[in-house]
């Protein structure tokens, strides 16, 4: 997909209702609309958590923010706005664009992909854990990554021209990405202790905007703003829920900006209403990720599982199994007929035929993944799938990964571009080489 080329990330209340309880009903997922009927109407689609905080009425007041740092080099520069003078790039620093600009109340409704907001003196912190049970995730809340905002984003409908927000000082180098009715117009290049990001020349008219945070590292938004003659609401995203849930490669580090990491990608294609679970290093199938997922509203999920035990050297083969029937067991106490796939490593150089420490290479990996979905399909599970991994980025993709393992920006285009595809497949049971040989008898005929 061409960057700025158009990616549906709409979701109000023109979604349909047609259910889909399984591979048979779903034939092209692109077409897929409503699974089940929202039922958090009231809280305007803004989180996933059932715990949620009371909501704060009262907008902060804006200071002056700090001026944004050094940006990046970036692969589409007339997209972005840097902070620092680069060529033919606009500089954000404390831009007025000339107009006046008012604060908006900081609700919760603004945000979505989260599983919880905490209410802080400074402002709102979006977390993809339930951020009261923290201690229930150790190391530091799965080793520090469920802070990080992957897939977290702002959803408005609004007039302005401009869009501004404050948040407390950036960890470290991230940016942020503007989508106006699905398309994205502006990328912003933040350096690291930036404290201020501000939009300017939007698209004229009221429009739908999706403000997606960094999928490195962690905000706390003390402010939001429009024009002073605009007007903006919360905007509802009734789209049905994905839960997806993996490594660094679901968390999408590396992707050229947050709404270019696969799932994000993905998710605009098929229409879903996005909670991106990828923890980077910690896809380790601990017992509490299974209750996370347990626990949220979702309409399909997908677990892109293996390679971080594969790298941490935490599992045995002798218990890899058992952990992920457990994971699955866990989720199904409340997903019951919600369509699961269950998704093997990706191809991994070296990692295909080197053992690590325990006696595992990622295909002892996919053999064990699906014979899981096998064995639990035998015992019942309509609704459990399985996707080869290799089916989606494999050998011939290799070139797309910078160390061996982790694609770079084109490879998480690719794997996003991909995905409704592969998931439709999975679906209907199908492999990709049943594809290729319906598709070939289907032109005979």
């Amino acid at each position: 997909m061409a960057r700025g080329e158009f990616r549906s990330g709409g979701g109000g209340a023109g979604c349909g209702a047609g259910a889909v309880s399984g591979a048979e009903n779903v034939e092209n997922v692109k077409n897929v609309n409503s699974l089940k009927s929202v039922e958090s109407v009231k809280s305007v689609g803004s989180m996933e958590s059932v715990e949620r905080t009371e909501s704060v009425k009262s907008g902060k007041s804006l200071e002056s923010g700090k001026s944004v740092g050094n940006g990046k080099n970036v692969k589409s520069v007339e997209n972005v706005e840097s902070v620092e003078s680069l060529e033919r790039v606009k500089s954000v620093g404390n831009v007025k664009n000339g107009k006046n600009v008012r604060s908006l109340p900081l609700l919760e409704e603004w945000f979505h992909g989260a599983v919880s907001l905490e209410h802080r003196q400074e402002g709102i912190k979006p977390w993809r854990i339930p951020f009261r049970d923290y201690d229930l995730y150790p190391p530091d809340g799965i080793g520090g990554k469920a802070e990080i905002c992957s897939g977290i984003r702002l959803r408005l409908s609004t007039s302005s021209s401009t869009f501004a927000l404050w948040f407390e000082p950036l960890a470290e180098d991230a940016s942020l990405d503007c989508l106006a009715d699905g398309r994205l117009v502006q990328t912003l290049r933040l350096a690291a202790q930036s404290a201020e990001a501000r939009f300017t020349g939007l698209p004229p008219g009221v429009k739908e905007l999706e403000i997606y945070l960094p999928q490195n590292t962690g905000m706390t938004i003390s402010g939001l703003a429009i024009d002073d003659d605009a007007v903006a609401e919360p905007l509802a995203d009734l789209r049905p829920r994905w839960v997806t849930y993996g490594s660094s490669i679901t968390q999408c580090v590396a992707a050229s900006s947050p709404s270019w990491t696969w799932p994000v990608i993905a998710a605009g294609e098929i229409g879903y209403h996005l909670t991106n679970l990828g923890f980077s290093g910690n896809c380790l199938m601990e017992p509490m990720a299974g209750r996370l997922i347990r626990d949220l509203p979702a309409d399909l999920i997908t677990l892109c599982v293996g390679v971080n035990i594969y790298g941490a050297v935490s599992s045995s083969p002798r218990m890899f199994k058992p952990l992920l029937i457990g994971l699955l067991e866990t989720i199904r106490e409340k997903h019951t007929e919600t369509p699961m796939v269950v998704i093997s490593p990706i191809y991994g150089t070296e990692r295909e035929t080197e053992e690590n420490p325990l006696g595992f290479t990622l295909p002892l990996m996919r053999r064990e993944i699906a014979d899981t979905v096998k064995l639990l399909q035998a015992r019942g599970d309509r609704h459990l799938h399985y996707l080869d991994g290799l089916e989606w980025f494999g050998p011939a993709d290799g070139e797309l990964l910078t160390d061996g393992l982790h694609p770079g920006p084109e490879g998480y285009e690719l794997l996003g571009s991909r995905f409704g595809g592969r998931l439709a497949a999975a679906l209907r049971g199908e492999t990709l080489h049943q594809q290729s040989i319906q598709s070939h008898s289907e032109g005979l005929l």
